[in-house]
């Protein structure tokens, strides 16, 4: 626990969004359909770009503590989203994820023109981790790469856990993602500084190689939490979808401390409406 806190609070101190929405593998249940008319939303130099609401059901966390669960979400669910984040510098145009893709509903390519950004504009797309809803907007329905001049950024340990690791039998996107960006990706290690000054902070749990991104004003979060109602307050509480449940809430709990230590806001893949959060 301690050694994760000392990981965190380093990073920090060196130191949007589409989705898609579908019942596909690693997607996230309860999902409504696409909003018609999705948000756009700003927080200093991170746009959000939500393009669908979801409602994470209470039974993600069931088996933990489901007294106090019930109490937390009585109507048997938590608020949701599916995002990606937008960071436009100077010179570079980054995407932190990329949704699940137009071929699951996904509206990301919509979303980005009406930002006026076309798909070969970008030029960097930060990846938390390989489950599909948030790598399958990175590739077209006949197997080829949505953004043809980005380049991937991903750490090493999420690359080795699908490809020859423990999740090496679940990797069909992964290795569809990996052969359409043959030429154009780069393996961090955590603790590296990449695109734009961006610092990557290795928090595992949820996946081996999930990554956080320090912006500077803000931190990329991925899925450090599911449902912000209930894990914000309780990070004891791990959804199912966590490979290592107790490493994810040490991973969790720990970053929560520096959030509320930094005052630096978090956003989040599954956050509701504002999808950025100061604590």
């Amino acid at each position: 626990m301690k050694k994760i806190i000392k990981t965190l609070a380093f990073a920090c101190i060196v130191v949007a969004m589409a989705t898609a929405c579908s019942s596909g593998n690693n997607t996230i249940e309860n999902t409504e359909n696409p909003n018609p008319e999705p948000t756009v939303q700003k927080w200093d130099t991170l746009v959000a770009l939500q393009d669908c609401k979801q409602q994470m059901s209470a039974q993600l966390f069931e088996g933990q503590n489901d007294e106090l669960l019930a109490q937390i979400l009585p109507d048997g669910f938590a608020e949701a989203s599916i995002n990606a984040f937008l960071l436009k510098g100077e010179k570079n145009i980054v995407l932190f994820d990329a949704g699940l893709g137009e071929s699951r509903n996904g509206q990301i390519l919509a979303k980005l023109d009406s930002l006026g950004i076309q798909p070969e504009q970008i030029t960097d797309i930060c990846i938390t981790h390989f489950h599909t809803d948030h790598i399958g907007g990175l590739i077209a329905s006949d197997g080829s790469a949505t953004f043809t001049k980005a380049k991937l950024h991903f750490s090493e340990e999420e690359y080795e856990a699908w490809t020859t690791g423990q999740l090496k039998d679940q990797n069909e996107t992964v290795m569809t993602m990996l052969d359409a960006y043959k030429d154009r990706y780069e393996i961090f290690h955590a603790g590296d500084t990449i695109v734009d000054g961006i610092v990557t902070i290795a928090a595992p749990g949820h996946t081996p190689g999930h990554t956080l991104y320090d912006i500077g004003d803000a931190i990329v979060v991925g899925d450090l939490l599911h449902a912000v109602a209930l894990q914000v307050e309780h990070p004891e509480f791990s959804a199912k979808y966590d490979f290592e449940p107790e490493q994810a809430e040490q991973t969790r709990t720990a970053m929560l401390e520096i959030a509320r230590t930094t005052h630096k806001p978090l956003a989040g893949m599954h956050f509701p409406e504002p999808y950025i959060i100061k604590l």
